[in-house]
């Protein structure tokens, strides 16, 4: 019953999160014919800056609620006195909106640097807080509802800020027709996840009342701050290029390369929504020491990611020209590494969970710490020799290191290999060889699309030999 729970939120999720990122790529031909590459790359600057003022705001607080769903069990000898797991989640989002306010009193105080800093008006430095603030509050509803598998609480809250986002964002595109037309779009983003996270903070509040502050925030603050250092280095590995693209560069160039993210969207996507299964599966499987569950599903789910980011390697070309306009076509050159490089970045969530698990969190800071200061001086030295492409395959070669880094820290944690060393070997490869055969047959449409119907018969024939999920759901048919 548990196994069926699990296999129908996994697909809840995935399916739920396709259906939303489908009403996306529906919108981008239309945002990307509304606006110039210089006014889209400056939407994705302030959608850069907001990834970092959501993780100081909220300080990755909801990184501790996996945990802490174990360390405050729902009905604890102590739940009378509110020492239990709602009440602790409640008492985080009190923590949240102070810091909010917090910030919100700096950012004004010192609104004239940040203004000439970030090159934005006082008005969009306002919202760029309340929205990261917004963002950290759903983050929170987001993993709570994934610790007991409620797909259907997540998809509600994400449909709502989806389509409200789509039909704000293009009603302002239509009626605001100066230079600064992506306000439409920043507005457009930050309405809907406001109003959603006033429904997130009556969802916490209801549940339980906010108490014991200093007592719930004296164990989560020393959980998640670690993650701090690590979130905003996830940042710069994911979106910080963005920023030193524009300054090296041009807007016009982080247009470009911000569009060719759209694609690895399609990847990130399935990773995402699949890993709010995978984690609160793992712990599980972990208290009760399930080790040869976790070897076994974890290959199926590596070979099963790298089929599937493959085969969007491999037609990335045909999805640039579908969805953008003929002066977005350049991005066919950048999407490869930078789809090669999410599939690294998925790898990375295998092994972390282990450091999640034993409460290791300084290693993943001073891992992503790493990895971001070699992913910055590899852009500063490569962008302006080879241009904003640079920038692609210096994340890829960098979340390449991040990934083996953790792989050997969860190993040095637990003891033991947790996942199998030679299909992670095998599949990075993999990727890195259908990523080079699409770079060199990137003009000639039927051998590529040969190459991925033959990875995916590939991924089958293994599938069939080692797990047999196909046959035995035909024998259940019948």
């Amino acid at each position: 019953m548990k196994n069926n729970k699990v296999l129908k939120a996994g697909l809840g999720y995935t399916i739920g999160n396709y259906l939303l990122k489908g009403l996306s790529f529906i919108s981008i031909p239309i945002y990307t014919r509304l606006l110039s590459t210089s006014n889209y790359g400056a939407f994705n600057n302030f959608l850069t800056y907001e990834s970092i003022f959501f993780i100081i705001v909220g300080c990755a607080i909801h990184s501790s609620y996996n945990s802490a769903h174990y360390k405050y069990e729902l009905n604890t000898t102590n739940s009378a006195e509110g020492k239990d797991y709602y009440t602790y989640t409640s008492t985080t989002i009190v923590f949240i909106l102070i810091s909010a306010l917090i910030w919100l009193f700096f950012t004004n105080v010192f609104s004239k640097i940040l203004i000439n800093w970030l090159e934005m008006d006082k008005f969009s430095l306002n919202l760029l807080v309340i929205y990261s603030a917004a963002s950290a509050l759903i983050t929170c509803f987001n993993y709570d509802v994934s610790i007991n598998y409620e797909y259907k609480k997540f998809l509600a809250v994400s449909g709502f800020n989806a389509i409200s986002t789509i039909l704000i964002s293009i009603l302002l595109l239509l009626t605001l027709v100066d230079h600064k037309r992506y306000n439409g779009m920043i507005i457009g983003a930050s309405v809907p996840s406001i109003l959603a996270s006033i429904y997130v903070i009556f969802y916490f509040f209801k549940r339980a009342r906010p108490k014991n502050l200093s007592y719930f925030l004296k164990w989560g603050l020393v959980y998640s701050l670690p993650i701090v250092p690590n979130g905003l280095s996830q940042v710069i590995l994911n979106q910080f290029d963005r920023i030193m693209i524009t300054k090296l560069v041009s807007l016009a160039a982080t247009g470009v390369y911000s569009f060719a993210y759209n694609i690895y969207s399609i990847l990130a996507v399935t990773f995402n929504s699949l890993d709010s299964v995978w984690a609160p599966w793992f712990y599980r499987q972990m208290q009760s020491k399930n080790y040869k569950a976790i070897r076994k599903y974890s290959s199926l789910y590596i070979a099963l990611m790298f089929v599937f980011a493959s085969g969007i390697i491999l037609v990335s070309p045909e999805l640039i020209i579908i969805l953008g306009q003929r002066n977005y076509w350049v991005a066919k050159y950048t999407v490869i590494p930078v789809v090669a490089g999410g599939y690294f970045a998925f790898l990375y969530t295998i092994p972390v969970v282990v450091e999640y698990y034993y409460s290791k969190t300084g290693w993943i800071a001073l891992g992503t710490t790493i990895a971001a200061i070699i992913n910055i001086l590899l852009n500063w030295f490569l962008i302006p020799k080879f241009g904003y492409i640079a920038a692609a395959y210096s994340t890829l070669v960098t979340y390449i290191l991040y990934f083996w880094f953790h792989f050997f820290i969860a190993r040095k944690i637990h003891g033991t290999d947790l996942f199998s060393t030679k299909v992670i070997f095998v599949c990075s490869i993999g990727v890195l060889f259908i990523s080079l055969l699409t770079r060199l047959f990137i003009e000639i449409i039927l051998i590529r699309w040969l190459l991925a119907a033959s990875v995916v018969i590939i991924f089958i024939i293994y599938e069939e030999k080692r797990y047999g999920f196909i046959k035995q759901k035909l024998g259940d048919i019948k």
